[in-house]
């Protein structure tokens, strides 16, 4: 009698525990977005990112010291994809979309509450790390990366345009 009772307790216990566990990843999830195919290894070029951010680098002549990693964010992904994605579908290539919509506007309609936002853009580059090269050896887009005031990251791919949007809430 005390073996199935004891099974019986385990098993109790396990199913609480994978419950708990699925609340814990649905509220994550509500909180940056649902997950957002990007076209791109979120993980690697979040890693770049981060690995540049923790030793600091010269953004053209100005030095920018070592800043906290960033996170993953969904949302800012989402608007990143969408804008790679209107840049491929209409043939441009600018931070403000042909209706007039600014990044803050994009991440502002992606659900985003921003307190401040910095956006990169590339076209052409076939990895991760070509894009990643190309925006650190740019003064502007590296001081993007470099920025301390932004504490989270997302970005996509469409086509042959790349997005990378940063933000702070």
């Amino acid at each position: 009698m005390k073996k199935p009772y004891l099974f019986t307790l385990c098993l109790s216990l396990a199913l609480v525990s994978c419950k708990k566990s699925i609340v814990e990843v649905e509220t994550q999830s509500k909180i940056d977005g649902p997950s957002v195919v990007t076209n791109l290894n979120n993980d690697l070029l979040l890693k770049l990112v981060n690995d540049k951010r923790a030793v600091g680098c010269n953004c053209g002549t100005t030095v920018m010291p070592p800043v906290a990693a960033l996170t993953w964010n969904n949302l800012l992904a989402a608007a990143a994809l969408a804008h790679s994605k209107d840049m491929n579908a209409n043939n441009f290539f600018d931070h403000n979309s042909l209706n007039g919509k600014t990044p803050g506007d994009r991440l502002t309609a992606a659900g985003y509450k921003w307190m401040a936002y910095g956006e990169n853009i590339a076209a052409g580059q076939p990895t991760e790390q070509a894009v990643f090269d190309a925006w650190i050896n740019s003064e502007g887009h590296c001081k993007n990366i470099m920025n301390a005031n932004f504490k989270e990251m997302g970005a996509a791919k469409d086509g042959k345009y790349w997005t990378q949007d940063f933000g702070k809430q």
